[in-house]
């Protein structure tokens, strides 16, 4: 398309939000973006990348520990791209329905990061996966895929949209917008 390189960051236990962020890039790649999907612990920097989509499971209301880790060593980097970040994980019929708000250690930094956009997720719990507590949900009846693929794909095309709309203004010699304090 026109060179516009993004990451797809995620930290996963069971590969739920790994079949996410692999399908939130098919969307982009569909465009003609470079795309990397990559663990974060895979992840040595983002200067590569014009843009980052981050996502975390959550357990217990909690990001993942790498994936806040990922936020803190490359912050600096991360200032200077677009980020947007989602979250998946809440279970039940209603898990799409449900607003859940980030937890407040990684609200903080999408704050300072001045995050383009967040979006939470339904999870996927398999019978077998999971500690103590991931049994217990499952014998409780939530052992089943709550993920919604068409509201991922909604979410995605609108940052494909926005994120391709800039990269046209930037190409037709429009001045791309630079935060305070950035160095680009």
């Amino acid at each position: 398309m026109d060179g516009t390189r993004m990451l797809f960051a995620y930290s996963s236990v069971n590969g739920s939000t790994a079949e996410i962020a692999r399908s939130i890039a098919l969307t982009f790649s569909r465009t003609g973006m470079d795309v990397d999907v990559v663990p974060v612990a895979g992840v040595q920097g983002v200067r590569l990348y014009q843009a980052v989509v981050l996502g975390s499971a959550v357990y217990g209301g909690k990001w993942r520990a790498e994936a806040v880790e990922f936020l803190d060593r490359l912050a600096k980097d991360l200032l200077d791209r677009d980020v947007w970040l989602f979250q998946s994980g809440p279970l039940g019929h209603s898990a799409q329905s449900i607003f859940r708000a980030l937890p407040v250690n990684v609200s903080m930094r999408a704050e300072c990061l001045r995050v383009k956009s967040v979006a939470t997720f339904g999870g996927k719990l398999d019978q077998n996966q999971g500690g103590p507590m991931g049994h217990f949900l499952a014998r409780a009846g939530f052992a089943c895929d709550y993920r919604d693929f068409a509201e991922i794909r909604l979410w995605a095309e609108e940052i494909a949209r926005v994120t391709a709309t800039q990269s046209a203004f930037v190409r037709s010699g429009g001045a791309r917008l630079v935060r305070a304090g950035s160095s680009r």
